[in-house]
């Protein structure tokens, strides 16, 4: 069976009002996914319920077969899921190996790390507080993939970094996607990530307003704004 994560009319309530109502999708292993839309939309709440930050309301979230819809964070990790939240979530205090270790000791997991950013290898024993912005957000992309994660839920990865940092960091994701991890990806700024994504959803106002090729909403500008606005794929034909 292919490696996937799949979410079945998935609803997701905060103080007793709904976020994100009915979202139904899949993320392939071997591609990247956006999940484009608004500020407000629901999309961080979304990821928050596929990791288990946040419960889900109804519907069900599975991947490559399994249901994790009841189980907490902790096991959802040790099922294969990986979460890049906003904010470049480092231990301060620790330093960059240390950082990376805490999620799996072995052979290879640094040098793993260390292919994917060489720029952390002067780094390894400063603190991760003393990091630049995009360097944190290597180190927390290598922590992740430490776990070896079969679904990889990245963020608002972008968020405060430069775009030369940006430009840098988004090849990565996608050869992350081709190596078989399937890439749930989040981010503000769409032109940049429909340029390495597959497939592509646009979430307004906690419902998905439109579902497909990533390259129709490339070379349909008003298409991607229309979903933004809140039109239906339907609507904006």
């Amino acid at each position: 069976m292919t490696s996937q994560l799949v979410l079945q009319d998935v609803t997701v309530a905060r103080g007793g009002a709904p976020v994100v109502r009915g979202v139904s999708l899949t993320a392939p292993a071997g591609e990247v996914t956006a999940l484009l839309g608004p500020n407000g939309a629901g999309k961080t709440t979304l990821l928050e319920s596929i990791s288990g930050v946040i419960p889900v309301t109804s519907g069900t979230v599975s991947l490559n077969g399994t249901n994790l819809t009841g189980l907490d964070r902790v096991a959802r990790a040790r099922a294969g899921v990986a979460h890049v939240e906003q904010g470049r979530t480092v231990f301060p205090d620790l330093t960059v190996a240390e950082n990376i270790l805490v999620v799996r000791r072995g052979p290879g997991v640094i040098d793993q790390a260390l292919e994917l950013f060489p720029e952390l290898h002067k780094r390894l024993d400063v603190a991760a507080s003393l990091l630049s912005g995009g360097e944190q957000q290597m180190l927390v992309l290598a922590r992740a993939l430490a776990s070896r994660p079969t679904a990889l839920l990245i963020d608002e990865m972008s968020l405060g970094l430069a775009p030369v940092i940006v430009q840098r960091l988004l090849p990565v994701v996608r050869d992350l996607a081709k190596s078989g991890v399937a890439v749930l990806l989040v981010e503000q700024f769409a032109t940049l990530a429909l340029k390495i994504a597959d497939t592509a959803h646009v979430l307004a106002s906690g419902a998905l307003t439109y579902s497909g090729s990533a390259e129709e909403l490339r070379s349909t500008p008003g298409k991607l704004h229309a979903a933004y606005l809140g039109e239906t794929a339907a609507q904006a034909g």
